[in-house]
């Protein structure tokens, strides 16, 4: 006996499909966490295309963690840039902006002390990368943050609370307490941790959110579940199966299927007594062409 299932599909996920009532994409700044793999730069990407196909005016930054990637001001559709964002950079716009004369900065900026200053300091790099998004974010209705991975992203955000405290007073102290306000302002900025329904993605994301609550206790994070398969409605099959006749690759493959299918459930209901804050927002598994077809084949043998 195996069983095999037949159920409602998930509609396909996409930026004319996704929900824009969603509290997380409400605020004017949403940065998008989660370690490599989990679908986190398809998410924001998804989420800056969805609004500004609602007419509201997006940028997508991208924040690599060791990149000195062009930093170019791209329109990729109507409402929407996209930049990759350069610390060196970053760190040129900081200056000139806070001194205001152009002749004075570049001076400033063509001193070697300054230039190994921006680079090897500790905190400037993570620091005018956070800058960068937090100013952008007056220019924009919503400014969507492809963040790095998790670790390095919660170095960025504890950056402006460590400035802080090393700077009594001055226009980067001012400018930290700020970047503060800003981040840990619900209304403001919303927090979004990408993870699939694995125990080590979620693991990761319980961290995460606990470490952001101790340093910004009003903003609770937000978790997405990505890529999960639909629950199947179990139904009997009965087929004769050993050694000498192998399993029909769409019923192995339909096999995996379910496996993965519980597995998620389990992750799924550990959760529930876990996350602390906002439910989970749930996205599915979006098929392609070829899992399409093999689904299609599955449904022909579960018929016959």
């Amino acid at each position: 006996m195996i069983l095999l299932w037949k159920g409602p599909e998930f509609k396909p996920y996409s930026c004319a499909s996704m929900d824009l009532t969603a509290d997380w994409l409400k605020q004017n700044l949403v940065l998008v966490v989660g370690k490599g793999g989990v679908g986190k730069s398809t998410l924001a990407q998804a989420a800056a295309h969805a609004l500004a196909a609602r007419g509201k005016r997006t940028l997508l930054c991208r924040v690599l963690q060791m990149s000195e990637a062009e930093q170019v001001l791209r329109e990729r559709a109507r409402n929407l840039w996209e930049v990759t964002l350069n610390p060196t950079e970053c760190f040129r716009e900081y200056v000139a902006m806070k001194l205001r004369v152009k002749t004075l900065a570049t001076f400033i900026l063509g001193n070697r002390v300054m230039q190994y200053l921006g680079k090897a300091a500790p905190g400037v790099r993570e620091m005018v990368l956070l800058g960068k998004f937090w100013h952008e974010r007056t220019r924009y209705d919503h400014v969507v943050v492809d963040m790095p991975s998790t670790g390095y992203a919660l170095t960025m955000l504890h950056t402006p609370f460590n400035f802080a405290s090393l700077f009594p007073g001055g226009p980067i102290y001012h400018d930290a307490m700020a970047m503060i306000g800003t981040l840990s302002d619900p209304v403001q900025t919303a927090i979004v941790a990408v993870a699939l329904a694995e125990e080590m993605p979620v693991q990761e994301s319980l961290e995460l959110a606990a470490k952001l609550r101790a340093l910004m206790p009003k903003n609770v994070a937000w978790l997405v579940m990505n890529r999960l398969i639909s629950s199947p409605e179990a139904v009997g099959l009965d087929f004769a199966a050993n050694g000498s006749r192998p399993l029909h690759p769409a019923l192995a493959a339909l096999s995996h299927r379910l496996l993965r299918v519980r597995a998620q459930k389990e992750v799924l209901d550990g959760l529930a007594g876990l996350w602390r804050g906002h439910p989970p927002v749930l996205i599915p598994e979006i098929q392609r062409t070829a899992e399409a077809e093999r689904v299609r084949e599955i449904e022909a043998l579960v018929r016959a």
